[in-house]
């Protein structure tokens, strides 16, 4: 059923939930301000978040978990110290003949890559036990179906913000694609130099190639600034905006009193996205009844409702090493399309979402992302503020929202 069969004013409610979304986004922003993973803006914006949830909801929770939020940004700066390491230890092979030190180099250089690959490719807990812990939390609100729970629908967005990405700040859009290409460079260039170095007798070409990769330490001095941990943004629209999606389809239900029939609305709101999607990996360690109790389940994320024209459905998600669910990815394409957006279904560039780990999880899962893959200019930066949100974006993705759950209870997962 569509929801303008069961509301007569559909669109004069959807520009107040727009409003409203709005309002709240400005609030949290304002006067919470930054959240980081386990810090005091996190939790008082999830607090607040409950408080506005609970007359829409049978059940709002809050559910804690341990995480070390530091840890994976911090592949950065740790991969461009191995890299200098490895640099000196290849000069002392090549000029002062200490054969030994190439072996390091090599383990070095081995060591950088697993951390990128361990912490960024895979979003794998790989440097977390060197930094320390601390709590962060994911919110919870439920609103049961008028007859027994065939079905179930999860809404997403994530609560926390993200440290600033400093050259995308300081040289715009590309700035950080710019200094990420030097430094990616520079580690294949080491690791291929190295490996030459160590086959090669000609110690004149062996030396030129350890020259070489002298080029390439401004990279890695780079790294230590890519981004500001002491410095969080106020991420109004990531992802205060998805967070604002699957609260305003709550409110949509809860103003109009409806139930679905048999269809049961559980909006989360995770902590801990940015540093590695721990929070969305803490419900699913927390919740596999949800898995295992027959109910058919499906997972809409929304990440970055802002950019119109830069919008996608996420099929490859986690920089293309994950796949997510066929029918999600129906079933919000359908959606979507009812809601006038012509959205393409693709693969995030470099990066992951919730939706990842809810798929490596077992569930079927997609998100929704509107913003400009650049990066936006705005994106992990101070001007990614309340009053650069695009309210009428926010609308589109909450008329999205609540056509999905309609959908869904009445038809169930799509054929993919």
């Amino acid at each position: 059923m569509k929801p303008e069969a069961l509301v007569q004013n559909y669109k004069e409610q959807l520009a107040a939930l727009r409003d409203n979304a709005s309002k709240e986004i400005h609030y949290i922003c304002e006067t919470i301000g930054p959240r980081p993973c386990g810090e005091a803006g996190e939790t008082k914006a999830q607090e607040h978040l409950m408080d506005v949830l609970k007359p829409m909801a049978d059940a709002v929770t809050r559910e804690t978990y341990k995480v070390h939020p530091d840890a994976f940004m911090a592949f950065v700066p740790v991969a461009g110290s191995l890299l200098i390491g490895a640099t000196g230890l290849n000069f002392l092979s090549a000029f002062k003949e200490k054969k030994a030190a190439s072996y390091g180099a090599l383990g070095l250089i081995g060591a950088a890559l697993s951390a990128v690959v361990g912490e960024f490719v895979l979003y794998r807990e790989y440097l977390d036990p060197l930094f320390p812990e601390k709590e962060s939390g994911n919110v919870i609100s439920i609103r049961k179906p008028e007859g027994e729970v065939k079905r179930r629908i999860i809404l997403s967005g994530h609560t926390d913000s993200a440290p600033e990405w400093v050259y995308t700040y300081k040289l715009g859009s590309h700035g950080v694609v710019i200094v990420a290409a030097y430094a990616i460079l520079g580690l294949l260039y080491s690791t291929v130099s190295s490996i030459l170095s160590r086959t090669m007798k000609d110690k004149d070409t062996v030396r030129k190639l350890t020259l070489g990769q002298l080029a390439f330490l401004p990279a890695y001095a780079l790294l230590y600034r890519f981004s500001d941990g002491k410095n969080y943004v106020p991420g109004g629209s990531d992802d205060l905006s998805g967070v604002m999606v699957g609260l305003s389809a709550l409110k949509f239900l809860s103003d109009n009193d409806l139930r679905l029939k048999n269809t049961e609305v559980i909006i989360l709101h995770t902590g801990g996205e940015e540093c590695g999607l721990r929070g969305a990996k803490a419900f699913c360690k927390a919740h596999p009844e949800l898995l295992n109790d027959g109910v058919e389940t499906v997972y809409l994320g929304f990440d970055t409702v802002r950019d119109e024209d830069y919008t996608m459905i996420y099929k490859g998600d986690m920089s293309g090493v994950v796949r997510n669910g066929s029918k999600a990815v129906a079933l919000m394409k359908k959606a979507a399309a009812e809601a006038g957006l012509d959205v393409p279904v693709g693969t995030i560039p470099l990066g992951s979402t919730d939706a990842a780990a809810m798929s490596q999880a077992g569930f079927e899962a997609t998100c929704f992302v509107a913003m400009d893959p650049a990066p936006a200019r705005y994106y992990h930066t101070r001007l990614d503020t309340a009053d650069n949100i695009v309210p009428e974006m926010i609308e589109k993705g909450i008329d999205l929202a609540i056509r999905a759950i309609f959908d869904f209870d009445e038809n169930g997962l799509p054929d993919a």
